[in-house]
């Protein structure tokens, strides 16, 4: 019987910009879809994406978070989620993991960093994430960060690149510390080039943090910082769609209201 495919894109509640850009996403899958804005705490935008592509005759559905890290709190939150909804919904579910360390996000956070070098030889990049609350979830966004930072200093040819993040919503001495240390790393990297440090966010979506304040976070240091954040790309339009294909081979058998994860990091 043939399957009726959907897509919940789920991500961040960003500024109306970055918003847009989402939805753009949705628009272009090519699928019915919905995108499912969320916030720590505030899911109830998944079920009711799941409800309406239900009542579109949508069997078979692909819930994408669109964002940096499957270690994201939210991420796991959405994670848990999926099985009670697939059963509530009567849906076969695919559940796809967060951007990770995707190609397109090398190729997306590189050429964000070429647009700002004068000399990518010379200089160095900082990719600088949200990052998690937890102590125990560290380790996972730290492994991941050096695999993203090697990707763009290879892809762009920098004289060297590294990730760190702020804890935005840690306790504000864990932020604290946090912030020094990516501080201290701009730093040092400004007097081993003698050129000004290219800082990207690592961030799909722009808000409070790349808009407002990263910059209050790095003031003084000698950084090039646009804070442009992965959306607009499209690498990511191209990752969605090789999610999408490679969910619609594994839920041809899948079953209504069972749920089949696409990869684990």
């Amino acid at each position: 019987m043939p399957r009726h495919p959907g897509l919940v894109l789920v991500a961040h509640r960003y500024d109306a910009e970055s918003t847009a850009h989402v939805q753009a996403l949705v628009s272009g899958a090519g699928i019915p879809a919905r995108m499912a804005a969320i916030a720590t705490g505030a899911y109830d935008a998944v079920g009711a994406a799941l409800a309406a592509l239900k009542a579109e005759r949508c069997d078979a559905v692909t819930i994408v978070p669109l964002m940096t890290s499957s270690e994201s709190r939210l991420v796991r939150d959405v994670a848990a989620l999926a099985p009670p909804l697939a059963t509530t919904h009567g849906l076969a579910v695919a559940l796809a993991s967060a951007l990770d360390d995707a190609p397109e996000a090398i190729e997306v956070l590189s050429d964000r960093a070429a647009a700002l070098a004068d000399h990518a030889a010379r200089q160095a990049v900082m990719l600088v994430g949200h990052g998690p609350s937890h102590d125990q979830d560290m380790p996972a966004w730290e492994d991941l960060g050096v695999t993203l930072a090697n990707g763009v200093r290879e892809r762009g040819r920098f004289f060297a690149a590294r990730a760190g993040v702020v804890r935005d919503d840690a306790p504000t001495p864990v932020r604290a510390a946090a912030v020094r240390a990516v501080r201290e790393r701009i730093a040092r990297y400004a007097v081993d080039t003698g050129e000004p440090v290219i800082v990207v966010p690592w961030l799909v979506g722009a808000g409070r943090l790349a808009r407002v304040q990263l910059l209050k976070d790095l003031a003084e240091l000698d950084i090039r910082y646009e804070g442009k954040p992965m959306l607009p790309h499209a690498a990511l339009g191209d990752w969605l769609a090789r999610e999408l294909a490679v969910a619609s081979m594994v839920l041809t058998r899948a079953k209504p209201g069972t749920v089949v994860r696409l990869r684990e990091r």
